[in-house]
């Protein structure tokens, strides 16, 4: 099983500016990371190339880097698109979505990790966004194939900022959003810090959809205020969760998307953390294999 980490475990600091994505890739290779998963939301939040006609020049850049470093982009993470509640922006958010989808395939990546959308109306979920959810995916699963990429749909948590609970936050959302899409390139990213601030019940929900996971989002929570942290520093229990992903047989990508780890370490500090990190997500997947022979 592979390990990899999400390009925005050195990405924002707290006091400081954005990190830039060369230097990211600089630092997880100094780290021993081998494999990456490619952060466009960040990437878009940064860069006016992205925006720009030399948006593709910019991501061979990256990718020659990481060639050059021994590093290989496995997965990606798009761009933030909230389609079902389109406002004045929405043109600009669907071209940079389309972009990422494109660059994750120009990268190297097999899998992109895509938000579900919850559309409101009148202080509630409408009662459509299902539908539309499903019909949005099917036309994007049609525009990945033809760039030869999968789209993996993520486990939400939370609520929208008008106070109403995200759909796709529960499994049984999630297995009826992918059952009704109905294409085998569309599939499961599991993130499972987002069901432990649910208290889902993971054992449960990896079986139920077990057969359509293909990504993963590897993170620990202290509380809704200490997000994407590092395992064994939050709440979950790593065992019994390592286990439920041992029951399944997954042998997926092992990734962590641990943002919120870093951005108060000092600068000194930054390269022991990082690899200790890797120590830890290397404990992991030894753990997961382990429990897969027993």
């Amino acid at each position: 099983m592979i390990l990899s980490t999400s390009t925005n475990i050195f990405f924002e600091r707290r006091f400081e500016d954005f990190v830039p994505m060369k230097k990211c890739l600089e630092m997880c290779e100094k780290s021993g990371y081998k494999y990456l998963d490619f952060g466009f939301a960040e990437l878009a939040l940064v860069s006016e190339r992205f925006k720009g006609e030399q948006w593709k020049d910019e991501l061979n850049e990256y990718k020659t880097t990481a060639e050059k470093a021994g590093l290989s982009f496995v997965q990606a993470h798009a761009t933030i698109f909230d389609f079902c509640n389109p406002g004045a922006d929405y043109e600009e958010k669907k071209r940079l979505f389309e972009r990422s989808i494109t660059g994750a395939k120009l990268l190297g990546a097999s899998w992109i990790v895509v938000h579900p959308s919850t559309k409101i109306r009148d202080g509630k979920m409408a009662p459509e966004t299902h539908e539309e959810n499903v019909e949005f995916f099917r036309k994007y699963a049609d525009f990945a194939k033809k760039e030869g990429i999968g789209l993996a749909i993520e486990n939400m948590w939370g609520e929208k900022t008008a106070g109403v609970p995200h759909y796709a936050v529960q499994p049984e959302e999630v297995l009826r959003l992918i059952e009704d899409i109905q294409c085998d390139n569309v599939k499961v990213c599991w993130d499972v810090e987002h069901g432990s601030i649910e208290k889902i019940n993971q054992p449960e929900a990896l079986s139920m959809l077990k057969k359509h996971i293909v990504a993963t989002h590897i993170s620990d929570e202290a509380g809704v205020n200490q997000i994407h942290i590092l395992p064994y520093f939050g709440n979950i229990d790593w065992e019994e969760l390592l286990k439920a992903f041992a029951d399944i047989g997954y042998n997926g990508i092992f990734n962590f998307e641990i943002q919120h780890y870093l951005p108060g370490v000092p600068e000194e500090l930054i390269l022991p953390a990082m690899k200790f990190s890797r120590e830890v997500g290397t404990y992991l997947v030894k753990r997961l294999e382990e429990m897969k022979k027993s």
